[in-house]
């Protein structure tokens, strides 16, 4: 069972539950088959946690608020790192808490494995932007991009996205897209339009490969945190038909049947996890 297609979610919405080690969790989207999943975690102060054991699935992570020491190394305001399985990595210590955006990749994937995929650890405000190499369909948007990883075998990249504000098109209908891979995105600040509603900081979709989405637009200006589970190149492919711009759209979100009600909730409060 693949995972479910959810666009989206405002994380504000979900209640925090206790985990085993003390911290606190919001599972965003889970693979039951495989154990992958994304989640908001919650440290609080004092936390201490052991390194990740070695029949967990690599960790990859992205702080977005506080500051936590990941074997002795502190890691601030939004730091990213990859925790290999079986790396012996992880122990973790907090002394006034951290809230974090954690990707488990499955257990056994043999492309987040200690051996051949790589520790990595970045300070991203520090990382130049890019913004040589997007397809002229998003030119509206003006992006530029930071990348954090890219997976062995073709496994997977994991990016920081940004668009400028003023991201309106003078057409009033554009082509939608899809991808042969799975994508997924955190909103970290800013907006963007969407058919599903306006998505804000801490707004959460997960799409499996194949999904018809858009057009995306955005007045304000957006960044965000993104991943290509199954591809390190993003090929994008547009439908032939055209479909109005979301130009402040209502909140209609896709998600799994089942889900909780308060995930159907929008949100437009202060910016909170």
């Amino acid at each position: 069972m693949a995972r479910a297609h959810i666009e989206f979610v405002q994380t504000q919405s979900l209640a925090w539950s206790p985990r085993a080690d003390g911290a606190l969790v919001k599972v965003l989207s889970r693979d039951p088959a495989t154990g992958e999943e994304t989640a908001l975690v919650r440290y609080r102060a004092g936390f201490t946690g052991a390194a990740n054991r070695d029949e967990a699935g690599a960790e990859e992570f992205f702080v977005l608020s506080g500051t936590l020491e990941i074997d002795g190394r502190a890691r601030g305001h939004h730091a990213y790192g990859f925790l290999p399985q079986g790396s012996g990595l992880g122990a973790r210590h907090s002394a006034r808490g951290a809230d974090l955006l954690v990707f488990r990749h499955a257990p056994g994937d043999r492309n987040a494995q200690a051996g051949r995929a790589e520790v990595l650890a970045h300070d991203t405000p520090a990382m130049e932007w890019d913004v040589s190499t997007y397809n002229p369909g998003l030119s509206h948007l003006r992006l530029a991009r930071k990348v954090l990883r890219l997976g062995p075998g073709d496994s997977g990249r994991t990016f920081l996205l940004a668009g400028m504000p003023h991201g309106l098109p003078r057409a009033e209908a554009l082509p939608a897209e899809w991808h042969d891979h799975a994508e997924e995105m955190f909103m970290l600040q800013g907006t963007m339009w969407a058919p599903e509603g306006c998505q804000r900081p801490g707004a959460y979709f997960y799409r499996p490969p194949r999904i018809v989405h858009g057009p995306h637009v955005s007045r304000d200006g957006f960044f965000q945190i993104m991943r290509s589970p199954g591809a390190n190149e993003i090929v994008t492919h547009w439908t032939n038909e055209a479909y109005p711009l979301p130009l402040e759209p209502a909140f209609r979100p896709i998600l799994p049947e089942g889900s909780p009600e308060e995930w159907a909730r929008s949100f437009e409060g202060e910016v909170s996890w």
